[in-house]
């Protein structure tokens, strides 16, 4: 994590989200679950870094892109929510299906090069026993992609948080994060998080984060953690 710029970092977190054609063009999602959309822009301090979708034909591709080049650069991450880009002009330059289709704005971070260990957290090595159904039946078939995957229980022994891989690549993770409604704003998540993170560093990958600006619970999460904010995503569709 040492040493990688916002427009490195930007690069791990496409990669981790998105699988390529040798024209660097989005193909799909590495969540098979999500429909990708029609571009992904990364704003940042230094500048912008996008992907566009291979579904576009050329001129589509061509109209986006010279709207995505023109949009300026984010001050910082807090400006960037208060002074959005252009979504006007670039909804005009998207196929009309896709123009009106829900807009998705957030902040992406990386982790302080110093992760601390989560002791209350366990690290699962392969599937865990829990019931068939409920919010954690996906663990009895997690696959190797999720992992690492940290666990917190609560005092009464029940998972109460836990996270994971949602998106991964040999060099990048994305972390994916649920807490049981009834356990939350009690630390779980956070220790999970950490836990996950230091398993995906110890691993020689790169631990990511990123949310939506509505995601309150998520950016105070962030807060508590002292995560480090490197651009914002925004994509439509």
């Amino acid at each position: 994590m040492a040493g990688l710029n916002a427009f490195e970092l930007a690069e791990l977190h496409l990669d981790a989200l998105y699988r390529r054609d040798p024209m660097g063009l989005i193909v799909a999602s590495r969540d098979p679950a999500v429909e990708p959309p029609p571009f992904h822009l990364v704003r940042m301090s230094d500048g912008n870094r996008w992907l566009v979708a291979a579904h576009l034909d050329g001129l589509q591709r061509e109209r986006l892109a010279s709207v995505l080049s023109a949009l300026p650069p984010i001050s910082d991450c807090a400006g960037a929510r208060s002074h959005p880009p252009d979504v006007d002009a670039i909804r005009a330059a998207l196929p009309r299906r896709s123009a009106f289709q829900r807009e998705y704005r957030g902040p992406a971070f990386f982790f302080p090069q110093s992760v601390a260990s989560a002791d209350a957290a366990e690290l699962l090595t392969g599937a865990l026993a829990v019931a068939e159904e409920g919010p954690f039946a996906w663990l009895r078939s997690a696959d190797d992609a999720t992992h690492p995957i940290a666990v917190v229980r609560a005092e009464t022994g029940e998972i109460a948080a836990v996270c994971y891989s949602a998106r991964a690549t040999y060099a990048a993770a994305e972390a994916g994060v649920e807490t049981v409604k009834k356990h939350r704003r009690r630390g779980y998540a956070s220790r999970a998080v950490v836990a996950w993170a230091g398993a995906v560093a110890r691993g020689g990958r790169v631990p990511l984060y990123s949310t939506s600006w509505d995601n309150l619970a998520s950016q105070a999460l962030v807060r508590r953690l002292a995560l480090i904010c490197y651009g914002e995503d925004l994509h439509i569709g």
